[in-house]
């Protein structure tokens, strides 16, 4: 038996935060096609899809991280969350120096690979910093 399975109570917390991810990617698609039908082009449908899901993971994530279901062990998570924080980090970087160097982020009303590229990496930083948190928050219960 493996000793990284998730208990009972993870699972079922698991179930619940994958129902509001569904809650949240359905309000996103009707958020998104009623902007669509106002002619409101805020991205371009490549960058609109790929936003939606990535916002929809990211609410899921978020919420895992935080009601402690996201990994099963402790130090798997660790690793995965700082590495992916490191790299997040280092992409923000480079598109912040893009756009310093002149690069628009949005033209025409809508998003530029650019501006994607910054409002994405939001996302996994959230992810990352919410990973952190919930880390300290932790070693402060422990240690007290």
């Amino acid at each position: 038996m493996k000793t990284n399975q998730f208990d009972e109570r993870q699972l079922q917390i698991r179930g619940q935060v994958f129902a509001h991810g569904m809650y949240v990617a359905l309000a996103l698609l009707l958020i998104n096609a009623l902007l669509q039908g106002c002619d409101i082009a805020w991205a371009s449908g490549f960058h609109q899809n790929i936003l939606m899901f990535i916002a929809a993971v990211t609410v899921v994530s978020v919420e895992a991280i935080v009601r402690g279901a996201y990994f099963a062990g402790k130090a798997p998570a660790r690793m995965i969350i700082g590495i992916f924080g490191v790299i997040s980090l280092v992409l923000l970087f480079g598109s912040l120096r893009h756009i310093a160097q002149g690069a628009a982020l949005t033209e025409n009303g809508g998003l530029t690979d650019s501006g994607f590229s910054l409002v994405y990496l939001v996302m996994p930083i959230s992810i990352t910093a919410a990973g952190a948190a919930k880390g300290v928050m932790e070693k402060r219960k422990n240690g007290e």
